[in-house]
């Protein structure tokens, strides 16, 4: 094999395939058919989940310091702000990050692409999927390249990371119906002066649909993001200069655009793929599915494709679990596009409808809800499981077992296991859980009960690692407020979300779990866990 995965695409999704693919020792090889990175980009909002898998990868800290913290999001109607909704640390005590980061997706690449050079891995540019030829031992498939010439890589798999026009998800012949929205989008990158609330989200509404104003780094720099005037789009080679004066007239608060670095006018299509797995081939990001921008998720729902499939394809590739493991990457990431897909087609639907209750609900009523529903906690917190994409579970996949009932309230399999700050030595600080967890390993997490005797897991394949959370009057007062019951235990998948959970722990009924649902390959396991 000239390598064990070939990725087909290095925008953010691909890139961070290769990262967590490298990480774990994986052989890969990335290519992309265009020159080089993305320089005029779309995708702005990076949300709490993907600041936490950036962590794991060293760049989190990078990437805050490189974005734009959002404090508030204010809306304005017919020229007056009708709502602000304070956004600074919407979800304190459920995330390290707990708030809306602005970053383009090309300062993403920029920082994924480093990590991954860093790792001793190169994007090929200029390198087209030409053709895939797929046997029960892996896939042959032709590359273009730069030159006219052709070559023939053999490979166990393919990850079409390549977009909306997937070469790999055409190849494979797989659906992708289309519905796109007849409304015409654009995105510009500005200087603007003005009304706006400086620093923060500015969203005005009007009749017949909006303009985002996202904060950029620099004085007066915001990426603009809105609806092409009816009025403009049947004209050719739209400019900014042909749209800014209708932003300012439906803005209607003083406005002033002094430079326009780049404009770029696209279509919206809501699609999925018919499936995401095609035997040795998987789809992901907007390869998989693409929907509209409300939300901010597209982006980031596509670094969680490759973060759920990465630690997956890992042990198939080590020989550590059987293949069929991979089938839940589609059980599992399929339906959270399919509910992504309804949801933001019902919101985007709403905010664009001509019809005058729409307009009226849209431009009176909403403000008003929304400012009330954000003063609650039960409201911020809630907005923030779901915009966060920390909400996100797996409840439904084979992966997921409970092995003795918990209380209603305490996590559940499938879930993200909650973020919390624990004491793991007896009178010692409380360490941040998260910091403690290796995502290229399972972890074991015990509560009122003690760690298992054998200690040495920690290099053999399929390793667990065990963390005992010993008895203390911080530890009980951490618990009780995220009902985490005593006596329980939860088996953690690599990607942090909750394999298998139960009271006390049984080393039989484990063992059926991790060589049962999770396919891992018996020899890989027994002796790690033997001493359980």
């Amino acid at each position: 094999m000239d390598a064990e995965v070939l990725i087909v695409g290095a925008g953010p999704t691909g890139l961070m395939l290769a990262n967590q693919l490298a990480r774990r020792g994986v052989r890969i090889s990335i290519i992309d058919q265009n020159a080089g990175p993305s320089v005029r980009t779309k995708a702005l909002g990076v949300q709490a989940r993907t600041l936490e898998i950036y962590s794991h990868l060293g760049i989190a800290a990078a990437a805050v310091a490189l974005g734009h913290r959002v404090d508030g999001a204010n809306i304005w109607t017919e020229g007056r702000r009708a709502a602000r909704v304070p956004m600074g640390d919407i979800g304190q005590d459920l995330s390290p990050f707990p708030f809306l980061l602005i970053l383009g997706q090309d300062d993403n690449e920029r920082l994924l692409g480093a990590c991954l050079q860093d790792r001793g891995h190169a994007v090929s540019w200029n390198t087209r999927l030409l053709a895939l030829d797929q046997s029960h031992d892996g896939v042959a498939a032709t590359l273009g390249q730069a030159d006219g010439t052709t070559r023939e890589v053999h490979v166990e798999f393919v990850a079409g990371c390549d977009g909306a026009h997937s070469s790999v998800r055409r190849l494979c012949g797989i659906d992708f119906a289309d519905a796109p929205y007849e409304d015409l989008f654009f995105v510009a990158d500005t200087e603007a002066t003005g009304g706006m609330t400086p620093g923060e989200l500015n969203i005005f509404l009007w009749r017949r649909g909006f303009h985002l104003f996202f904060p950029m780094r620099g004085a007066n720099h915001w990426r603009v993001v809105g609806i092409v005037p009816v009025e403009l789009r049947a004209r050719e080679d739209i400019t900014f200069a042909q749209v800014a004066p209708f932003i300012v007239r439906q803005a209607g608060i003083p406005l002033a655009f002094q430079r326009c670095g780049w404009f770029s006018p696209y279509r919206v299509h809501h699609r999925r793929a018919a499936r995401f797995r095609d035997r040795r081939c998987f789809l992901l990001g907007d390869a998989a599915h693409i929907h509209s921008p409300v939300g901010a998720q597209g982006m980031n729902t596509g670094l969680q494709d490759a973060y759920n499939l990465a630690w997956k394809l890992a042990l198939v590739c080590a020989g550590r679990a059987d293949p069929g493991l991979l089938d839940s990457y589609d059980t599992e990431r399929a339906p959270v596009a399919e509910r992504l897909l309804r949801t933001t087609d019902q919101g985007f639907t709403f905010f664009v409808s001509p019809r005058w209750y729409a307009e009226v609900f849209r431009t009176r009523i909403l403000p008003r809800a929304i400012s009330m529903a954000m003063r609650r906690e039960r409201g911020r917190r809630l907005a923030f499981r779901t915009i966060s994409q920390i909400g996100i579970r797996y409840a439904r996949s084979p992966l997921s077992r409970m092995l003795s009932p918990l209380p209603g309230d305490a996590p559940c399999a499938g879930d993200r296991f909650p973020w919390l700050a624990l004491r793991f030595t007896p009178h010692c600080p409380a360490e941040d859980l998260f910091s403690r967890l290796d995502d290229t390993r399972f972890t074991l997490l015990l509560f009122g009960q003690p760690a298992p005797e054998h200690k040495g897991v920690a290099n053999l394949p399929g390793d667990v690692q065990i963390l005992a959370v010993p008895r203390d009057e911080h530890n009980d007062a951490v618990l009780r407020r995220a009902h985490l019951p005593m006596p329980s235990f939860f088996l953690l998948r690599p990607d942090g979300h909750v394999g298998c959970a139960g009271t006390t722990l049984d080393a039989a009924a484990l063992m059926d779990y991790l060589e049962g649902a999770m396919r891992l390959r018996a020899g890989s396991m027994a002796a790690a866990m033997s001493g359980a």
